[in-house]
């Protein structure tokens, strides 16, 4: 079963149109860095979901496969470009590595990398709960040049419980440990997935982490071509937060068939 999965506050739509295709382009060409990237770091913020949730569902990308999810978020201040492929190698263990470039209006150009691995121990079934465990770093390189990088490791446990006619509530419990700031702190998340059509999916999620407060995102999921091709757009903010701090996305995703040996 395949994994199911920020249109703009301050530029114009089309200007974010254009920043999709040349995240298209980008992504086409930033899996060969990855790859070099993620033999050093197999066994390396909080888990990324399928797109565009961040709370985490339990299942993975099918045995063999793979899946490039790519999206661009906007805020008032910042635009970032994600690019994140992930494989199933076998032994129900999902293993992502990827990236973004983000410009900021305060601190100029910073890049992010994440790599992860995800076990599931119980796949979703029509009438069972799954469950899996991620394991994961998230290396974070500043624009400014006399600050260290920072970086982040994390631990997070999603479950998935099914509601009937493809509705699920995905529950989040986990641990972020920021290692120059010298914390570790526990994170949650709440979402569920409405199918609206046969290619049409409403979402909606709560998640954060303690002494951050906690955010809201709603958006959905259109299947360009059923599992193999999917877009997807949302808006979210900080609960009790102005209106500087909402973001909006839009994102692609792309699943293969089993191709891997």
């Amino acid at each position: 079963m395949n994994r199911r999965r920020h249109l703009l506050a301050s530029r114009p739509f089309l200007e974010l149109l254009f920043h999709v295709v040349h995240l298209i382009s980008f992504s086409v060409q930033l899996p060969r860095t990855l790859v070099a990237l993620g033999l050093a770091a197999l066994c390396v913020g909080q888990s990324h979901a399928a797109r565009p949730m961040n709370t985490d569902d339990a299942n993975i990308v099918d045995d063999k496969a793979c899946q490039l999810e790519t999206w661009v978020k906007t805020t008032r201040t910042s635009f970032e470009r994600w690019a994140i492929p992930g494989c199933n190698l076998g032994g129900d263990v999902e293993w992502s590595v990827g990236g973004n470039a983000q410009t900021e209006d305060t601190l100029g150009k910073t890049q992010f990398w994440v790599a992860q691995a995800k076990k599931r121990w119980v796949p979703v079934g029509e009438n069972t709960v799954g469950i899996s465990t991620t394991l994961g770093a998230m290396v974070t390189r500043p624009a400014l040049g006399d600050r260290p990088e920072d970086k982040d490791y994390y631990l997070n446990v999603p479950v998935t419980v099914p509601l009937g006619q493809d509705r699920f509530v995905h529950l989040n419990a986990g641990w972020v440990n920021h290692q120059n700031l010298g914390t570790h702190r526990p994170t949650w998340g709440v979402g569920g997935e409405l199918p609206l059509t046969a290619k049409v999916i409403a979402i909606a999620e709560t998640y954060g982490e303690a002494a951050m407060g906690t955010r809201y995102q709603v958006g959905l999921r259109v299947w360009v071509l059923p599992q193999r091709v999917q877009i997807d757009t949302t808006y979210g903010n900080r609960i009790g937060q102005p209106e500087h701090e909402r973001w909006f996305t839009v994102g692609l995703r792309l699943l293969s068939p089993a191709f891997l040996p």
